[in-house]
């Protein structure tokens, strides 16, 4: 239940939010890690391996440090100071990529790549730090019919717009040579990106009634363990989450799959974002209306089916080449595949989560998922050991898989 100071600040918070997740969703877009950002790391390195671990730092960073944040502020009445904190952060680092970009240009490759990794990974932790605080303020102020609606319209929105930004990266990685084109959509992605982080610090968060007291961080952390051990949907939610995540094992490689086999310019990169911001876009009226009105697990269990189509594609086009349309539609799938286990796992895992128990359930699982965001470096080694075809076949096994532990969640009737 909402507090009286949630429920009166409720259509504010709902607005400032939805405006969060417009603006970020714009901003990651200038920053896909499965067209702009593997084209970006190719002009520096051509190692798959690195290529694979620049897309995965983002989300490594991300899930790494919940579970010691979670810990150390689960005893703290109000979430929001945290979140600001590393807001700021967030957005030092993203300027100082923009910067190396500019002044490094193409003369200092190795430099650059080094600098951008470091700076990279600061962005990314300073989003770890930031999401225990994020979700558990989502918890506090939205109520639980309205959580798929909210969810729904940031990604729908911010998905819109994401997919019109794909006409912007054709235009301008097709308009600029190599390193002012990059320049232009990070800057553009950082502008984005602080708007976004200022209309979530604007937030009005009720204060926790009942706080918990204050204990160890290795106490937490106990807690944390044993609540993984004891409850059986949790850990159950664990292993789908970990499974249709495995998607991210092929993610980067289906563009440069498609420049080797369908011989296509870099400027496609905008052509195949727009398609997966389209699939991201219209899967949410989907999912959003199955979080409200059926439940969670259906949301998951049709996300790890979109997981399964990606693979099979690509597959399709190592025996014949396909249209460029058509392959397109794996980038439509990974999109809708992307959004559906983002709303599913969160609303999920909030029904789960006792409300003074939050912060650890939420950190916790996301600390642990971290180690398979390390998924695409290994699919770059697979690639570089074998060839594309085992690597996609590898994903299209753990995508069924995702399937079977899907059918298996609970079910929660709205």
């Amino acid at each position: 239940m909402l507090s009286e100071y949630a429920i009166q600040h409720y259509k504010g918070n709902f607005i400032l939010g939805i405006s969060n997740g417009i603006f970020f969703n714009i901003g990651l877009a200038f920053l896909s890690g499965s067209t702009v950002l593997p084209i970006f790391m190719a002009h520096l390195t051509d190692s798959k391996v690195l290529i694979g671990l620049a897309t995965s730092i983002e989300n490594i960073g991300w899930h790494l440090p919940q579970l010691f944040v979670a810990a150390a502020t689960i005893h703290y009445s109000k979430q929001l100071g945290v979140y600001t904190k590393a807001a700021i952060l967030r957005a030092i680092a993203f300027l100082g990529i923009v910067v190396s970009i500019f002044l490094l240009g193409s003369q200092h490759n190795e430099l650059l790549l080094v600098l951008f990794f470091v700076l990279f990974t600061f962005f990314s932790v300073s989003g770890g730090l930031a999401a225990v605080s994020f979700i558990d303020i989502v918890g506090k102020t939205i109520p639980p019919n309205k959580r798929g609606t909210y969810f729904g319209m940031r990604m729908f929105f911010g998905g819109g717009l994401a997919a019109l930004s794909g006409i912007l990266v054709k235009t301008i990685l097709g308009s600029y040579s190599f390193p002012t084109n990059f320049g232009l959509l990070f800057s553009l992605a950082l502008l984005t990106v602080i708007f976004g982080l200022g209309s979530f610090a604007l937030v009005k968060e009720p204060v926790l009634a009942n706080p918990r007291p204050h204990k160890s961080l290795k106490e937490n952390c106990r807690e944390a363990f044993s609540l993984f051990q004891t409850d059986a949907t949790y850990k159950l939610l664990f292993l789908v989450r970990i499974t249709i995540g495995a998607f991210t094992l092929a993610y980067p490689f289906y563009i440069l799959y498609a420049q080797k086999t369908l011989n296509i310019k870099p400027e496609a990169a905008g052509i195949f974002l727009s398609f997966e911001m389209l699939g991201y876009l219209i899967s949410n009226i989907l999912w959003a209306y199955l979080s409200n009105r059926i439940n969670n697990r259906t949301v998951l269990l049709l996300s790890a089916v979109c997981s399964v189509l990606p693979p099979v594609i690509a597959l399709t086009n190592s025996l014949f080449p396909l249209p460029l349309v058509l392959y397109a539609l794996a980038f439509f799938f990974l999109g809708a595949t992307n959004s559906g286990v983002f709303i599913g796992f969160f609303n999920y895992l909030l029904e789960i989560a006792p409300e003074e128990k939050r912060p650890l359930y939420v950190g916790f699982i996301h600390t642990i998922i971290f180690p398979t965001y390390f998924l695409s470096t290994l699919g770059g080694m697979i690639i570089q050991l074998t060839d594309f075809r085992i690597l996609f076949t590898l994903t299209l096994f753990l995508a069924l898989v995702s399937v079977y532990l899907s059918c298996r969640l609970l079910k929660f009737k709205k």
